[in-house]
Parts: structure tokens; C-alpha cells; sequence
């Protein structure tokens, strides 16, 4: 689990470099003061502040501070898997690995239908969860043109799902808590809207649907800006919500662990005594994160259907 990641990431972050004070030379200390001679400042850098350069710098100097640890383990990063640099970023090999497990996914469960098409195995319980999107989401919310976007929101869905997954498993990252890819998906969301309307209604009718019929005139400068905002807001939300919740999980993951080297440094009875603890808030939060996977790619599945079902009946 990712919980291993995170508790070694904290234990390296505990394991601060001795520092050692010079021992002052024996003739110092022996040479008598002569009197009226300006006496040597004998106060050592921890009087003058040098201490917290030392003490609390020397774990930020070697990448182990609390910020570094946390940072390093939500933010992309070259992929270097047992020191070895791959070259691509971490959330772009998990990326590409999560799409790989989606198609893998689908061919393995269309393999296993028997003939007659009756499914078997993993196939069962995916047909279940394709026929709640097809009937509960897209046709609920887009109408008879629903059908065509089925396969849309399956991919969305089971990316979503799976790449979320897979960012709990050890020494693994969900690219899905990278801005640029919740971005990407949102341009697909904004595409695929102005897809259903133009395809329906044609380009020109499309646009001027947009805005209510029968407006006085002059309320057309307040309007037609407000409705082109309208077109970037709602793909823009979706992408924060997505970015934001998968962020925010890994990171009170990491800030739970990182409690026990934290406590450790006051003594190490805090660190043992504060084990437990950070350990079972840490378990909580990942399987919470379990069931936020799944309600993450139905909540973003479902306002993709309702999006586009704005565009394909608009009704003001």
C-alpha cells in the first residue's frame, strides 16, 4: 500500500546527519588574557543563531525536511525506481500504465462473454457497472442521444477509477492528481459538449441557442459574455474537484506519517507512543480513499453527462 511509500519517506526524514561541534584548541584556552587586550569573543554560532543553520537545516540540506518529504511525495518526479532514472515523470509512466490496464481490462472482459453472450468472471460484474453508466448516466441525463457517448464516459470512468487505484499501491503515483491531466481530460468534456450541440443543431444554431430567445437587446453585451464563461467554467470545475480531491488525500496521507518522525525528534518515547496512532489514522484515510475513487469517477461521469446533455436539448 502506499502507506509503506509514505512510512519510509517519513523514516529517511528522521535519520538527520550527527553534527559535531569542534572542540576548542588547547592553546585558546591556555594562553592567558593580557590585560587591555580586547578579549576574543569566545560566544559559539549557536549563540549567534548559527544553531537552527545546523540543527533544523541539516535534514532540509539533504532533501529530508517535512516540506521536501511531503512535496516529493505528491508532485511529479523524474521516475527512478530503485535509483535508476527512467527519463519520463512518474505520473506520465503511471499515465500510460493506467490507460494499458483500461484497455487490457476491456479486452479481457470481452474475451469472457461465453457464446450466446453470456458473461463470465471479471466480466460479469463490469457489465453491471457499463450498464449503470449507459442507463443511469447517459441516457438519464443526455437522452436518447446517450448511446453514442457510452463509450466516452466508460473511458472516463474506468481511467478515472483505475489510475486512482493504482496510485495507492507502493512506490506508484495517480496521475489523476496532476493538474495537466485533469486538464486534458477536461478538454475532451469541452470538445465532446460542443460536438453534441453543433452536430444536432449545426454550428451558427448552436451558439445562438446558447442565449436565451426573446432577450431585449441591450441585455446581449451582459449575456453573450456570461454564457462563453459559462463554456470554460463548467470543464474548468470539473478538473479542480478531480486535481483537488486526489491531491488532497496523498497528502494527509504523508502528513499523518510524518508525524512520528516529527514527534521522534522531541524523544523517542513520542515517536514510539505516536505510532500507532499516525499509522491507524493512515489505514482510515486509505480506505477512504478506496471509496473516494469510486465516487470520484462517478461524480465526474455523471457531471459530463449532465454537461452534455445541457448542449444536446439546451432549455432556458
Amino acid at each position: 500500500m502506499m502507506i509503506l511509500a509514505s512510512a519510509l519517506l517519513a523514516l529517511a526524514m528522521g535519520q538527520e546527519p550527527p553534527t559535531h561541534e569542534p572542540a576548542p584548541a588547547p592553546h585558546e584556552s591556555a594562553a592567558p588574557a593580557h590585560e587591555g587586550a580586547p578579549a576574543h569573543d569566545s560566544t559559539s554560532p549557536a549563540e549567534h543563531g548559527a544553531a537552527p543553520e545546523h540543527e533544523g537545516g541539516a535534514a532540509e540540506e539533504h532533501g529530508h525536511g517535512p516540506s521536501e518529504v511531503l512535496m516529493h511525495h505528491v508532485t511529479d518526479q523524474p521516475y527512478a525506481p530503485f535509483g535508476v532514472n527512467m527519463g519520463p515523470s512518474k505520473h506520465l509512466v503511471f499515465f500510460l500504465i493506467a490507460a494499458a490496464a483500461v484497455i487490457l481490462i476491456a479486452q479481457l472482459a470481452r474475451r469472457s462473454y461465453r457464446t450466446g453472450g453470456i458473461p463470465t468472471g471479471p466480466a460479469a460484474a463490469l457489465e453491471a457497472l457499463v450498464l449503470f453508466v449507459r442507463d443511469d448516466i447517459a441516457e438519464k441525463n443526455i437522452g436518447h442521444d446517450g448511446r453514442k457517448f457510452v463509450p466516452l464516459l466508460l473511458s472516463f470512468f474506468f481511467f478515472i477509477l483505475v489510475a486512482a487505484l493504482m496510485g495507492l499501491l507502493p512506490f506508484s503515483a495517480t496521475s489523476t492528481g496532476n493538474i495537466m491531466v485533469t486538464l486534458a481530460l477536461a478538454v475532451v468534456l469541452f470538445i465532446a459538449g460542443q460536438w453534441a450541440g453543433i452536430s444536432k443543431y449545426g454550428f451558427v444554431h448552436h451558439f445562438v441557442g446558447l442565449v436565451p430567445p426573446g432577450m431585449p437587446v441591450w441585455l446581449l453585451p451582459i449575456m453573450i459574455p456570461v454564457e462563453i464563461l459559462g463554456l470554460v467554467s463548467k470543464p474548468f470545475a470539473l478538473l479542480i474537484r478531480l486535481f483537488a480531491n486526489m491531491l488532497a488525500g496523498h497528502m494527509v496521507i504523508t502528513a499523518l506519517l510524518l508525524l512520528i518522525p516529527l514527534m521522534a525528534r522531541l524523544t523517542p518515547a513520542a515517536g514510539i507512543a505516536m505510532a500507532p496512532v499516525s499509522l491507524g489514522l493512515a489505514l482510515f484515510i486509505m480506505i477512504l480513499e478506496v471509496l473516494v475513487a469510486f465516487i470520484q469517477a462517478y461524480i465526474f461521469t455523471l457531471l459530463t453527462s449532465i454537461f452534455i446533455g445541457m448542449y444536446a436539448h439546451p432549455a432556458h
